[in-house]
């Protein structure tokens, strides 16, 4: 666990950073799981709507996408591990030392 938080510790709020964008990214990664077991193994409904939800700003464009239905699926993951990403580059700070 120490070797995860030498990188973070270069920068100004790099441990707070990481847990944040972490807890996002965690998020976004257990939601996908949810819906595709929804998927998998019963009617998802309206399960969907919970990862557009989590994923916004990013879903919305990738929402009008022209794209088969199951395209959707990784791609609002995609998009919201890139936001987890942006969170963690715009939170952790300047980097000191």
């Amino acid at each position: 666990m120490t070797m995860a938080f030498q990188g973070p510790a270069h920068y100004e709020r790099g441990r707070v950073a990481l847990w944040i964008g972490g807890a996002y990214a965690a998020l976004v990664v257990g939601l996908a799981l949810w819906i595709g077991a929804l998927i998998l193994f019963d009617d998802p409904g309206f399960a969907g709507v919970w990862l557009i939800g989590a994923t916004l700003p990013i879903s919305v464009p990738l929402t009008v996408l022209p794209l088969p239905d199951v395209a959707y699926l990784p791609l609002l993951t995609v998009g919201g591990l890139a936001q987890a990403w942006v969170l963690w580059r715009v939170l952790r700070g300047r980097r000191v030392g």
